[in-house]
């Protein structure tokens, strides 16, 4: 079987932006005018949120059988994991992933994931 997603979580600098490992490209709030604008590299594999995925790229697709899904679809999908999106996105097997999981502090419940890895 290949090798899961490797993680790390942010706890306490939660809010610190998220680059890509591989190449350095910021992924989330690079646009000054628009923090909230995705600009995902060739190496991102997914940015998502707890209620739902904001970038999925082709090889995510591929890696968790998603091809041809609905996004309805996946959702059902990833609501089926007990831990959501994501203990969903931990089941990732691509080749040297990784995985920035931030968490906002209590009360909120609030998490942001991001998956990378290098193109083969």
């Amino acid at each position: 079987m290949s090798q899961l997603i490797q993680r790390t979580e942010l706890k306490t600098v939660y809010y610190t932006p998220v680059h890509c490992p591989f190449c350095g490209v910021r992924v989330m709030g690079a646009d000054p005018v628009d923090e909230t604008r995705i600009t995902a590299c060739s190496h991102t594999l997914f940015i998502a949120h707890d209620t739902a995925f904001e970038y999925r790229s082709a090889r995510l697709d591929e890696n968790l059988q998603l091809d041809g899904m609905t996004e309805q679809e996946v959702e059902a999908r990833w609501m089926q994991d007990e831990r959501g999106i994501d203990g969903f996105t931990d089941t990732v097997s691509v080749a040297d992933a990784i995985k920035v999981a931030a968490y906002a502090p209590s009360p909120s419940a609030y998490g942001s994931y991001y998956g990378f890895a290098p193109i083969e």
